[in-house]
């Protein structure tokens, strides 16, 4: 006998060879354990999973729509397709919980109207009405979510419109790129410099913290996550495999397998964090808690850094020296970071490596200005190579 585990309503589907001919049969089984379909006669095994595998879409469809009728709400579908497809899925802890807060804002949009009810219209003024509030990404991704749950239920059998076709996606600025990071090299040293000037660890861990971001390049939560086991002082390089979440108050696993990488590091942050270890060892009383941890940007008196009083730190150096804006957060030290290594002329691939992204699709469009600069010095430079 043999086993499939198949879709929600019911629980599996048994192959079995029998008689002379040595023929196959199926028997579809509910949750109850209760044969619900079958039939016999096939010459293969395929030929009995096929048919079998329809018959489940059916009992599937026929399942759903008799849970969900003509008054269901568009939340109601949601969750049913949160339940199904997002909960048991590998997606890390953060994007599921990014998932749940959409569902809730579809609840609070949708929940006064039948899902089958909801015109192309009446979606767009609500999705309109939600952007007056949020930036467009936010609205962006609430419309991708709703669209695959409309999608997921037209295939399951509910009869409704996709009203989401079409959809114009409007919302508040999220700000400009250009405000986020240093521009001038001279600038990006200046900080360095000026953050270097701040050491002093019986005061508070921000500047290291801030330094080593503008150094490296790293996600906030995935520097405060850092160990000191995870820096090789002898390779000159520092590894990255999780990310510590200020709202959860946890360690959580970066969402992507690209995330989890290794970096080069410059002698200059190496002494640093030499000269860093050696001081966090004299100043701080509570050893053990520190070892147990193991962790390089611990606070002596309020233990990890928050993102709001690194961002505070961070503005009140940037107005002390007279550079960059005050839109910047600690977060402008990846950003910093990846356009002076574009600028320089690194591979665009090495920096994408580096930075975790799978791809160079949200570097072309996160630093799009910085490449064209690139390509422009290159083609000065194969102007030059061409002269006879």
């Amino acid at each position: 006998m043999v086993m499939i585990a198949i879709q929600k309503g019911v629980i599996v589907a048994s192959y079995r060879q029998r008689g002379k001919n040595k023929l196959w049969d199926y028997r579809i089984f509910d949750k109850q354990g209760k044969v619900v379909a079958t039939n016999s006669g096939f010459k293969t095994k395929r030929e009995a999973m096929n048919e079998a595998q329809e018959k489940e879409r059916k009992l599937f469809q026929s399942n759903y729509l008799a849970k969900f009728d003509s008054k269901a709400s568009l939340y109601e579908l949601w969750k049913d397709w949160y339940e199904l497809v997002i909960l048991p899925s590998e997606k890390a802890k953060s994007t599921k919980d990014g998932y749940h807060f959409r569902g809730k804002m579809i609840e609070k949009i949708f929940s006064d109207i039948p899902a089958v009810q909801i015109t192309h219209k009446e979606y767009q003024t609500r999705l309109n009405e939600y952007g007056e509030k949020v930036t467009k990404d936010h609205v962006s991704r609430l419309n991708a979510d709703i669209r695959t749950v409309v999608k997921f239920s037209k295939r399951s059998g509910l009869v409704m419109n996709d009203f989401t076709d079409g959809a114009k996606i409007f919302g508040q600025a999220g700000g400009d790129i250009e405000d986020k990071y240093l521009h001038s090299i001279s600038d990006y040293k200046g900080l360095l410099s000026h953050l270097r000037s701040k050491f002093n660890y019986r005061e508070s861990v921000m500047s290291y913290l801030l330094y080593f971001l503008f150094k490296t390049g790293f996600r906030v939560g995935e520097g405060m996550a850092v160990c000191w086991s995870d820096i090789d002082f002898e390779n000159k390089t520092i590894r990255t495999y999780r990310r510590f979440s200020g709202d959860r108050q946890e360690f959580t696993p970066p969402k992507t397998k690209t995330s989890i990488r290794e970096i080069p590091i410059d002698d200059k942050l190496l002494q640093v964090l030499k000269d860093f270890k050696e001081e966090q060892s004299n100043v701080l009383y509570d050893r053990d808690k520190l070892k147990k941890e193991d962790l390089v940007f611990y606070d002596r008196r309020y233990r990890i850094p928050t993102n709001a009083g690194l961002n505070k730190y961070l503005r009140v150096c940037l107005s002390e020296l007279g550079i960059g804006s005050q839109e910047m957060s600690a977060t402008s030290g990846r950003h910093t970071y990846g356009s002076y290594l574009l600028a320089q002329g690194v591979d665009i691939w090495v920096v994408a490596k580096l930075m975790g992204h799978k791809d160079i699709q949200q570097l072309i469009k996160t630093y799009g200005h910085v490449l064209q600069e690139v390509i422009d010095k290159e083609y000065d430079t194969i102007r030059d190579l061409m002269v006879e």
